[in-house]
């Protein structure tokens, strides 16, 4: 039998700070938060830390843990208790030992909890029960920060009359690498068209007449021969 014969296996474990990050503020990625305050920061970790508890003391979500029943000195109250010696192996906490532990809060959430005679240190989440009974949750805070986040002109289906407009242009004067149109004749032709009932100012025409081309010919890249080509010819 090999040493990792003899070690428990389990599935894959996440802490409960992670977790109850992703269902607070979607990532555990501090910089991505997004609040107006701490206070409301707080209560949202306030409500998820609950919504996880209440999974984890039901037995939706299983836990597992290093457990120890040797105390270390001697407390008034066994709320404040301290143990030592916590086994070297871990194992699952069953779901009765949450309907009346407390937990040894720190910084990153916690990763103790004790009861009247017994306590678990170094807890892990078993990731699958989380994903099953938290993903919704989770996924919440993907599809509202894709929705917030997208500017406007990357969501589906978005444009402007503008942008309509200059589509007409590159349409009707079949715009291309190869085909860059004088900007005089762009400025007159979106100078006769309308946008809202009204017609296009010259100022707007000019703007337009710019963006519909290469960089390269709004710096003058359209040679006098093509300039000519392109005007109509007088008789």
């Amino acid at each position: 039998m090999t040493v990792k014969d003899q070690l428990p296996s389990f599935p894959e474990l996440i802490n409960f700070y992670q977790v109850m990050c992703e269902v607070a503020h979607g990532t555990s990625d501090e910089r991505l938060w997004n609040y107006h305050s701490i206070a409301e920061r707080d209560y949202a970790q306030e409500l998820a830390t609950a919504k996880v508890m209440n999974l984890i003391r039901d037995g939706s979500i299983r836990t597992t843990g290093r457990m120890s029943e040797t105390k270390k000195g001697t407390a008034k109250r066994w709320e404040a208790q301290q143990y030592k010696q916590h086994s070297k192996m871990r194992s699952y906490i069953d779901a009765e030992f949450w309907r009346t532990a407390v937990v040894v809060k720190s910084y990153l959430g916690f990763n103790t909890a004790r009861t009247d005679g017994r306590e678990y240190t170094d807890i892990l989440l078993v990731l699958d029960d989380c994903v099953e009974h938290l993903g919704n949750e989770v996924a919440a805070h993907g599809r509202d920060s894709e929705a917030d986040d997208k500017p406007a002109s990357q969501q589906p289906d978005y444009s402007t009359p503008y942008i309509e407009l200059m589509w007409q242009a590159i349409d009707h004067f079949k715009i291309s690498g190869e085909n860059q149109p004088i900007k005089d004749t762009l400025v007159e032709w979106f100078r006769s068209q309308e946008i809202a009932g009204q017609k296009v100012s010259r100022a707007t025409a000019e703007y337009l007449a710019s963006f519909v081309r290469l960089p390269e010919s709004r710096l003058g890249g359209n040679r006098p021969w093509k300039v000519r080509a392109q005007q109509p010819q007088h008789r």
